[in-house]
């Protein structure tokens, strides 16, 4: 049965993250949300992956699953990283058990905001 939820993108390649049953969540405008958000389940996460203790949940890939009721499909919201991998979108989708193709959403709130090496002077 699908879930919504949010997730992690680990060693570039595996997704894990808090994920639920569509009924148990949030109704929020046309959507249904989780009832968890990023920093509330990042501490469990942390748990499941002590390398990522020195991290804030906001400095790896991640995102969120919704369902939008108006559409009758699941939207996968991320960065532009992670929604142009399409082994990542296979990956979040049997995570989440979505059937059919997700609507995938660019959200800028989901980019790294990454400090500037060297070579990116300008």
């Amino acid at each position: 049965m699908a879930k919504i939820g949010v997730f992690w993108v680990i060693d570039g390649e595996k997704i894990d993250g808090y994920r639920e049953p569509l009924e148990s969540g949030e109704s929020y405008g046309d959507t249904i949300q989780p009832t968890f958000d990023h920093f509330s389940y990042w501490k469990k996460l942390i748990l499941r992956y002590p390398k990522l203790k020195l991290l804030e949940y906001d400095d790896t890939p991640r995102g969120r699953v919704v369902y939008n009721k108006k559409e009758k499909r699941f939207l996968i919201l991320s960065s532009k990283e992670v929604l142009e991998n399409k082994n990542l979108i296979k990956a979040i989708s049997h995570f989440f058990e979505i059937s059919g193709a997700p609507k995938l959403v660019w959200d800028e709130h989901y980019e790294i905001n990454r400090p500037p090496t060297e070579g990116d002077r300008s």
